[in-house]
């Protein structure tokens, strides 16, 4: 059964720019019915998933998740919204348990091959259809979208594979210049699409790791100094990145405007929102937040029809929607969920640190953009986090066997 769940895992992720109900919602439930089910019947998997530290992590995750969705109800916002939400929340522990079930199983090998198959490709479309001049046509400019449809989906699994596989290429011999392909060309789309928040996610991944994880500091910042100036030199003056840095910087970002001006930058934009939706949740949801899932339905900035856009911001969408006490909650139980992976890399674990550092990358993404919800994401790390908890399992198991 774990095989036809992963073929249908491929499946969404690959069609990911096909937006019907049959895609969107039927093979997501269809998948958490069949996790669910297995879950249920496999005496060998249900325990060993419950006593992981990781899916504990997870449960309390989604149990303040599900606290706040009854605050959405109190507070008397859409409920629908937040069961949405709470669905996204199930079926990210589902491609959890599909890993976890991949490994427990030996098929290990087989679910870190299919998420590089599926990047593979996401990359590779998306780097040919850019030179052949498919894309998405964004202020004038050709930024590449791939098949996934969407330009940011596609910055999005750059960024997640070029730290991913460009940490693997340092810490692992087999594969390397696969690897090295894969973390190089994810650099390549990034440039090209020209998510500034990316770019600079990878920066700041690459000083963290310095300060964390790098036994010779200073040679490695001098070194990331030196091959960095000219690579922020070209990508600043040569890249839409660039033209985009120049046009914020131009334009500033006054939030002071009447309503029909027309703003100057997308970051002047998003500081607008944000503060819309800081001062509504400063006005009405001080302590509660508004509710899981209900970014949309406070007084930010909206479309024409009155539907209103998302926060552009996990962080502050999460501010708002949990309230100071959940969101603080929210946060250490991510922190739980990622602590023994940074323990690992300090022992030097190629699949640990990678995923650690992949995780750092997103969340430094997520400052300025919907990130938590996106393939690399919801998709990907869940994914590999589910196939280290396997790991983790069969070394516990091993060890526990030893001592018997």
């Amino acid at each position: 059964m774990s095989y036809i769940i992963l073929f249908f895992w491929l499946t969404r992720v690959l069609t990911i720019s096909i937006d019907n109900g049959i895609l969107r919602l039927g093979i997501p439930v269809f998948m958490l019915s069949l996790l669910f089910i297995f879950l249920m019947i496999n005496k060998r998997a249900l325990p060993a998933f419950f006593n992981s530290g990781y899916s504990k992590s997870y449960f309390a995750i989604f149990l303040i998740a599900l606290i706040s969705s009854v605050v959405a109800y109190i507070n008397n916002m859409p409920i629908i919204y937040s069961l949405v939400e709470l669905m996204k929340l199930l079926l990210m522990g589902g491609f959890f348990f599909l890993g976890f079930v991949l490994c427990l199983f030996g098929k290990r090998a087989v679910a870190l091959g299919s998420l590089s198959v599926v990047i593979f490709i996401h990359i590779t479309c998306g780097i040919v259809g850019y030179f052949l001049g498919f894309g998405a046509i964004v202020e004038d400019v050709l930024r590449p979208t791939g098949i996934t449809g969407r330009v940011n989906i596609l910055a999005n699994i750059a960024l997640f594979s070029c730290v991913f596989y460009g940490v693997r290429f340092f810490l692992e011999q087999r594969h390397r210049w696969f690897f090295f392909y894969l973390s190089a060309s994810s650099f390549l789309l990034i440039v090209l699409s020209g998510t500034l928040k990316n770019l600079i996610s990878l920066l700041g991944v690459a000083v963290i790791y310095v300060f964390l994880s790098s036994k010779q500091k200073l040679l490695t910042l001098s070194l990331l100094f030196v091959l960095g100036i000219p690579i922020l030199y070209t990508v600043i003056f040569y890249t839409p990145i660039g033209e985009r840095l120049i046009e914020t910087l131009t334009a500033g970002v006054n939030i002071e405007v009447q309503e029909g001006e027309k703003l100057e930058s997308s970051l002047q934009w998003r500081v607008l929102h944000w503060k819309l939706l800081f001062d509504d949740w400063y006005s009405r949801f001080f302590f509660q937040g508004a509710g899981y899932g209900q970014e949309v339905n406070m007084n930010g900035l909206k479309l024409s029809t009155g539907v209103g856009y998302s926060a552009h911001s996990d962080w502050l969408k999460y501010w708002v929607e949990l309230g100071p006490v959940l969101f603080v909650l929210f946060v250490f139980s991510h922190y739980k969920l990622v602590k023994p992976l940074y323990i690992a890399s300090l022992d030097g674990k190629p699949l640990e640190t990678s995923v650690f550092y992949s995780f750092i990358a997103l969340v430094i993404a997520m400052l300025a953009g919907p990130v938590y919800f996106t393939v690399c994401f919801f998709y990907f790390f869940w994914l590999v986090l589910g196939i280290i908890a396997g790991d983790k399992y069969f070394a516990l198991s091993r060890a526990s066997n030893r001592q018997s």
